[in-house]
């Protein structure tokens, strides 16, 4: 069997009661995040665009909601419309291991399509967990070097999670959904050089993602085939998208139905690049020790040359981003947020926070260098370490191995709650929120979609 069939084979006959309740726990507790993030990110003017993009297009209107509004498209539009409201705050979850931001692919799909579908609560959350069991296990196979051939690993892994997805709420035969991984590698898309200037194209990769594998499950359930050696084969995804001395296909197989990678997805603190989180929280427990930014000289940071790449270089760019979404990926500026302030959140990212002279002169003393391979810990955490000196000479070293809302360092069910309720805050009634919450938590027994649909727009 190749790899895509042996996925297949896994996905088509995964049901409710073969998910521990471990896992089924931490997918609703997933859902929950990424809608509060979602409707968080309904106020972002990408979000505008792309909602006046989509209502532009001649044949999108339908019946299926969009988050926080009252417009509603297509099942496919939905989905793309969602999928942007979900990652454009940068404040959704990550998948360390294969640093993939999934579920804001995979539950703005599930919801449009399960709708449509007429699928029960159960139906749904077993295919947010297939998406999360299939992507995370393509982006752990390409040895994390998807990033180093300036892929977007959520884009590249995240269509075949998506495919996963939508081809189990379609009910996909084993073969039909092997053809539909076969065809998501021909969707398998997405570059990092919106990094050079800040752009909006990152927000789409998700989108994109979830309105694709709808149609290419349609497509493979009337028949549309694709290549079976499509990860493994000589022109296959590992082959074309990865390093050929890092990628390990057998990883997509690796134990699959044992080891759940839903459970191994970190919830964020902090609504920016993750890459940064260890170093945030480096800066912000030197703060608590009482560490203030007129006594600092400089402050260096050694960090993995793939987050580097990110959120560190070129560090002359870094040093005063002129965007809020610049901001989000200049490990400088976060550091000096949170030395400064204590914390780092939605309101680090307005217009005046950004111009503040205060950040951006610490930031301007921010450096940073590589850390030596295989010392961090990274990719399964997204580790800080910074050093930094004093005007008066001394040299005071904080590291944090493991970063806050890592699985290993999880936030606790009150702290992923509050962060829902500060989401929503001034878009939802205390009482609608409260309502939200509860239907996520009762996912298993809605029988469809409709009542907590109601309560997702305006």
């Amino acid at each position: 069997m190749t790899y895509s069939q042996e996925l297949a084979a896994f996905v088509c006959t995964l049901t409710t009661e073969k998910i521990p309740e471990g896992t089924r726990a931490r997918a609703r507790q997933l859902m929950t995040d990424t809608l509060g993030v979602g409707l968080a990110g309904t106020r972002h003017p990408n979000f505008e665009n792309a909602m006046a993009a989509v209502s532009a297009i001649p044949g999108t209107r339908g019946d299926h909601p969009v988050i926080g509004c009252s417009t509603r498209f297509l099942a496919t539009y939905a989905a793309l419309a969602n999928g942007v409201a979900c990652h454009v705050l940068d404040f959704d979850d990550t998948h360390t291991a294969s640093i993939v931001h999934g579920s804001a692919i995979f539950l703005p799909l599930v919801l449009a399509l399960g709708e449509e579908l007429g699928r029960s609560g159960k139906d749904v959350q077993t295919a947010f967990v297939a998406g999360w069991e299939v992507a995370a296990r393509v982006g752990i196979a390409s040895g994390n070097s998807f990033h180093n051939r300036g892929f977007h690993s959520t884009a590249i892994a995240g269509i075949f999670g998506a495919t996963a997805a939508a081809g189990k709420l379609l009910d996909l035969t084993p073969e039909q959904m092997t053809h539909a991984f076969g065809l998501a590698g021909s969707q398998a898309s997405g570059i990092t050089e919106f990094l050079t200037n800040s752009s909006s194209s990152k927000g789409y990769h998700v989108g994109w993602a979830a309105r694709n594998a709808m149609e290419i499950g349609y497509l493979a359930r009337a028949g549309a085939t694709g290549p079976l050696s499509v990860f493994e084969g000589t022109n296959g995804l590992l082959a074309t998208h990865g390093l050929p001395d890092r990628i390990d296909p057998p990883q997509l197989v690796a134990d699959l139905g044992a080891r759940w990678e839903a459970e191994r997805v970190s919830i964020k603190p902090y609504p920016c690049c993750h890459f940064a989180h260890g170093a945030i929280d480096c800066a912000i427990a030197l703060r608590q020790d009482g560490i203030v930014a007129t006594d600092v000289q400089n402050i260096h940071a050694i960090i993995d040359e793939v987050a580097a790449g990110f959120v560190c270089d070129p560090i002359e760019a870094k040093w005063a981003p002129t965007s809020a979404y610049g901001a989000k990926f200049s490990l400088p500026y976060l550091v000096a947020s949170g030395l400064i302030d204590g914390e780092v959140s939605m309101a680090s990212f307005d217009d005046s926070s950004i111009a503040r002279d205060d950040l951006l002169a610490l930031a301007s003393r921010v450096s940073s260098e590589h850390a030596e391979k295989g010392t961090t810990g990274f990719p399964k955490y997204f580790p800080g370490h910074l050093v930094v000196t004093l005007t008066d000479g001394r040299k005071v070293e904080k590291r944090v191995p493991i970063n806050r809302g890592n699985p290993d360092a999880p936030l606790s069910d009150v702290e992923v709650a509050d962060k829902f309720f500060r989401n929503v805050d001034g878009l939802l009634s205390k009482r609608r929120a409260k309502m939200i919450v509860e239907k996520i938590g009762a996912l298993e027994s809605l029988q469809d979609l409709s009542d907590l649909s109601r309560e997702l727009v305006m």
